[in-house]
């Protein structure tokens, strides 16, 4: 039970909310949240005597509670602890360890560092008790339980209780991504690579993600920083292949959708020898393609954006084998293409104009051939290398610099403009519906949703990492892909109310407990502040009650 007590310091008075329980046999204070001074009170009666209660201390509630209800409903702690060997003492388990760090880091505490200072200005200090501090320590101590063997049966395990609600996938959507780092001295895992924040002198650490046409994970595998996506797909194919088959899903019913970066011959092979697949290949890859008249399109659908979706169906070999294959055309995305190519391409033009003036000029240092190629390489981005062409002369006589001239190569730049706004899909389901094959591959966003999510402070962000091990980092992106677990299913459980998940975590987060004392009575009550309706329906539908009946 809360009660007020008081302390005196240096002759002011101030007041505490303070539970005390029976701990070993003796009677210690188990939980205290500072209210204010003397005047401070006072000052909060005067303000609500019209009030039949005095609110003396507010917190946010929704979010969390929503967090720990699914948590509850996915069967989260009881799974951890099954796969962990850890001795029962006092204290948190390593299945509430973990669900702590994961609803922490969802409500911006973005280390380990920072739990107990998040932990005792939140509503979770009102429902868990337990005798130690949120160190660091005693984080990273409890990672060590979560090898990644044991984090494969928790998603396993999770996974399972997913399909017992309804969400088994029949298609599966998969990419990989990436997250820079500050680490100097990691392991194998941080290295050097194209990282997508352009952030390539520093370190990163890749992952790939399977999610389903529900928006929910269901494989994820983290890798070293400077592999590329289409060497480590076999890998990432034999992981979603293992989950599938722990799950009792048939893979030759399964679809899996993924982008161009990962085509080569032995990945194609690779799928199709487990399931089907809906893919795209690069422009280069079918030239021909590109320039079909675009009066041989026929209108497939209207996306969301009110954009009309245009397709051309053929028939064509990529990698030795021949699919039903569908051009995508968008005029929208065709118009920002180019234009997004133009000023690109502009600038790179005023920057090697300028080279050229400074070459011709005697002013200055002088250079060799060499130098200036350099810095031309360095002007030109990895895109626009096969579009400019340039050649580099010798230092005429009486110069210190040697000649440049640049233009652009024509066939190249058609091709270019030729394929802008057009995707090349093949697929091996010959059957299907040129709009079904065009929607299933569009419906690729979901994953990069998932990555964005991933990116986003206030829902599960990866970065920044902190962590020098790999055995650590590959312990904290487990817990994100669950944080991101819990989301989606919560968006799924929720998802005829009609709100995105940003819509429905603000509405969340604005659901807030109070402190309330009674007038009549010294007593302190834990009460629901004053919601709207939609609030009010996701209060009941998440039953986010139940933690304030304990």
């Amino acid at each position: 039970m809360v009660f007020l007590e008081k302390k005196k310091l240096k002759g002011h008075t101030y007041w505490y909310a303070s539970e005390r329980n029976l701990v070993d046999g003796k009677i210690k204070r188990t939980w205290q949240e500072y209210l204010g001074t003397t005047e401070s009170i006072i000052e909060c009666m005067r303000k609500s005597k019209e009030l039949p209660n005095i609110k003396l201390k507010s917190f946010q509630y929704g979010k969390t509670a929503a967090l720990l209800s699914i948590s509850e409903e996915l069967n989260f702690i009881d799974i951890v602890n099954k796969h962990t060997d850890k001795k029962k003492i006092e204290g948190l388990s390593v299945g509430e360890y973990l669900l702590l760090n994961i609803i922490g880091r969802c409500d911006g505490a973005l280390s380990e560092n920072a739990m107990q200072k998040w932990f005792d200005k939140s509503s979770l200090s009102l429902m868990w008790k337990f005798p130690h501090k949120l160190t660091c320590q005693n984080f990273l101590n409890h990672y060590k339980y979560i090898d990644h063997e044991t984090s494969k049966k928790i998603e396993d395990d999770l996974c399972k209780i997913l399909i017992e609600k309804g969400l088994t996938p029949k298609i599966l959507f998969l990419d990989e991504t990436n997250w820079f780092n500050y680490i100097k001295k990691g392991e194998e895992l941080p290295q050097n690579g194209n990282n997508k924040q352009y952030r390539n002198h520093m370190k990163q650490v890749c992952m790939g993600l399977a999610v389903s046409e529900d928006n929910v994970p269901f494989m994820h595998e983290v890798y070293e920083g400077n592999k590329h996506d289409s060497k480590i797909f076999p890998d990432l194919l034999g992981a979603l292949t293992e989950r599938l088959t722990n799950l009792k899903i048939t893979t030759e019913d399964m679809i899996l959708v993924f982008d161009k970066g990962n085509n080569s011959q032995v990945n194609i092979e690779g799928v199709l020898s487990k399931m089907h697949i809906v893919a795209s290949a690069k422009h280069n890859q079918a030239e021909d393609l590109l320039n079909i008249p675009l009066e041989n399109y026929k209108h497939l659908y209207t996306n969301p954006q009110s954009n009309k979706i245009y397709g051309y169906r053929t028939k064509y070999e990529f990698f030795g084998t021949v699919f039903t294959t569908v051009v995508l055309y968008n005029k929208a995305s065709c118009k920002k293409q180019r234009k997004s190519y133009e000023n690109s391409k502009a600038k790179i033009v005023l920057k090697l104009e300028d080279l050229e003036r400074r070459l011709k000029s005697n002013r200055g240092k002088e250079r060799d051939r060499n130098s200036v190629v350099r810095e031309f390489n360095d002007i030109i981005r990895k895109d626009f290398r096969s579009v400019f062409e340039y050649e580099v002369g010798e230092v005429p006589k009486g110069k210190k610099k040697p000649t440049l001239k640049f233009w652009i190569n024509e066939n190249v730049e058609n091709i270019r403009y030729a394929g802008f706004g057009k995707t090349i899909v093949f697929t091996d389901l010959k059957n299907w519906h040129s709009e079904k094959i065009a929607k299933t591959y569009n419906q690729k966003y979901l994953v990069e949703d998932d990555f964005k999510l991933l990116n986003d402070v206030l829902l599960v962000p990866v970065g920044p990492i902190n962590h020098n091990t790999d055995f650590n980092i590959r312990a904290h992106v487990f817990l994100c892909i669950i944080g991101m677990i819990f989301y989606r299913y919560m968006a799924w459980k929720c998802k005829h109310i009609g709100l995105s998940l940003g819509q429905l975590v603000e509405e969340l987060r604005d659901i807030r407990l109070a402190l309330v004392q009674k007038k009549s009575s010294r007593k302190v009550e834990i009460m629901v502040e004053e919601m709207d309706v939609m609030q009010a329906r996701l209060f009941s539908l998440l039953d986010l009650g139940k933690f304030m009946r304990n």
